[in-house]
C-alpha cells in the first residue's frame, strides 16, 4: 500500500446511476443543476461522478427537489482506491475504511455495496469485513433493514469509491426515462451510431441491389447498417458478430484478418467500409491496397482514430496516403465519433 492509498477526495464528490444509454442526458441534467461542477462519465456505462464546487447539503437539496429524467441513484463518496481482483482486497477496503469519518455510535449501521466487474472475491467477502472494521463493542447497532447511516461501496472492476451516509444523504430517484431504446432496436455497438451519422451528414447513396465489404467488422454495428441498404454485405473479422447480424440473410462473416483477403476469392464491390483500430496512415495504406477491390467509382467510408492528440496531423497524413488511390475525400466529426474523425471517398476512376 502507497501513501497516496486511498485518496481522501477533496472535494464533494457524488456518484450517480442513470439508464444504460442515457448518460449525455444525465449529465446534462446534472450540469444544469449543479452550476460549477465536474461532470463526467465512468467507464462503465449507466455510471456518472460529479465532483462538486459548492457545498453537498446544497447540492443534494438541489437534486432531491428537481424533476428529472435519467437520474436514478445518487450517492456521496469521499474515498477513492485502485484495487485488483486478488481475494485480499477486502481487507484491505476494510482497512481503507478506517479513513472514513467515524459512524454514529447512537444511529443503526450497515455495509451496502455494488460491485460491477470480475473479481476472485464477491460482494459476501466485502460486507462484514468492512462491518467488522467499523462495528466495535460500542456500536453502532446493525440493522441490515432500515438503517439510519449507510457505508456505500462503489466498485468499478479496479477502482473502489466509499461514503459513509446517513440514510437522508441517499438520494433514490423515480425514472421518467427507462429506455433508450425499444426493444430490437438497441443498437449493436455504439459504433452502428457513427455509421448512420455519416450517411445522414454526407448523404450517401448505398446502392440496393450492391455488395459491400465491411472490414474489421465485429461486433457488426456498421455490417447492420449496411445490410439495411444494399443486397449483400461481406463482413471481416476474426471475431464473432452479434446473433443479430448472423442471422440477417444477406450478411456473409469471413472469419479472418483483412489484411489476408485473397481479392479473387470475394469478387468486386460497391462499397467498403472501414472502423478498424488501426494506427491512421496504416488504416490509410489497407485502404489503398483494397481499392482494387471496388468498382470505379465505388464508395468508401474510413474512421480516421486519434492515436495522439495531434490530431490534425492525423486526419493530414491519412489523406496523403488515401489520395494515392481515391479521390473526392470528405472528412468530418460527428456526435458518436468525438474521438475520431470519418473520412468519405470515392475510388478514381
Amino acid at each position: 500500500m502507497g501513501d497516496e492509498w486511498p485518496t481522501d477526495l477533496a472535494r464533494p464528490t457524488l456518484l450517480v446511476t442513470c439508464p444504460r444509454g442515457w448518460e449525455a442526458e444525465a449529465r446534462q441534467e446534472l450540469r444544469g443543476l449543479l452550476p460549477g461542477a465536474e461532470v463526467r462519465s465512468l467507464f462503465i456505462p449507466g455510471n456518472i461522478i460529479a465532483t462538486l464546487e459548492g457545498n453537498l447539503a446544497d447540492a443534494l437539496r438541489a437534486l432531491a427537489g428537481a424533476e428529472t429524467l435519467t437520474i436514478a441513484r445518487v450517492t456521496p463518496v469521499r474515498l477513492r482506491m485502485e484495487i485488483g481482483p486478488e481475494r485480499e482486497w477486502p481487507a484491505k477496503m476494510a482497512g481503507a475504511a478506517r479513513h472514513l469519518p467515524p459512524p454514529d455510535l447512537r444511529r443503526s449501521f450497515k455495509v451496502a455495496c455494488n460491485r460491477r466487474g470480475k473479481h476472485d472475491f464477491s460482494t459476501r467477502d466485502i460486507v462484514p469485513a468492512l462491518a467488522d472494521a467499523l462495528v466495535t463493542a460500542a456500536g453502532p447497532p446493525v440493522d441490515l433493514e432500515n438503517p439510519e447511516q449507510v457505508l456505500s461501496v462503489e466498485i468499478f472492476q479496479d477502482l473502489a469509491f466509499m461514503g459513509l451516509n446517513p440514510v437522508e444523504r441517499l438520494l433514490h430517484r423515480r425514472l421518467r426515462r427507462m429506455r433508450r431504446w425499444a426493444p430490437g432496436e438497441r443498437p449493436i455497438s455504439r459504433a452502428e451510431l457513427k455509421l448512420r451519422e455519416a450517411i445522414k451528414r454526407f448523404e450517401l447513396s448505398l446502392p440496393p441491389d450492391g455488395r459491400a465489404l465491411d472490414l474489421g467488422a465485429a461486433p457488426g454495428g456498421w455490417t447492420r447498417v449496411l445490410a439495411e441498404h444494399m443486397a449483400q454485405v461481406v463482413a471481416v473479422d476474426p471475431g464473432e458478430l452479434d446473433e443479430r447480424v448472423l442471422a440477417l440473410p444477406n450478411v456473409t462473416h469471413l472469419r479472418g484478418r483483412t489484411e489476408d483477403l485473397r481479392p479473387e476469392e470475394i469478387g468486386r464491390f460497391d462499397a467498403i467500409t472501414n472502423d478498424m483500430n488501426l494506427e491512421p496512415t496504416e488504416s490509410a495504406a489497407l485502404m489503398v491496397a483494397l481499392a482494387s477491390l471496388l468498382r470505379p467509382g465505388g464508395l468508401a467510408v474510413m474512421t480516421v482514430k486519434f492515436v495522439t492528440r495531434h490530431r490534425g496531423r492525423h486526419v493530414r497524413e491519412a489523406i496523403e496516403v488515401l489520395e494515392t488511390a481515391w479521390e473526392d475525400i470528405r472528412v468530418g466529426r460527428m456526435p458518436h465519433n468525438a474521438k475520431e474523425t470519418t473520412a468519405v471517398m470515392r475510388r478514381r476512376a
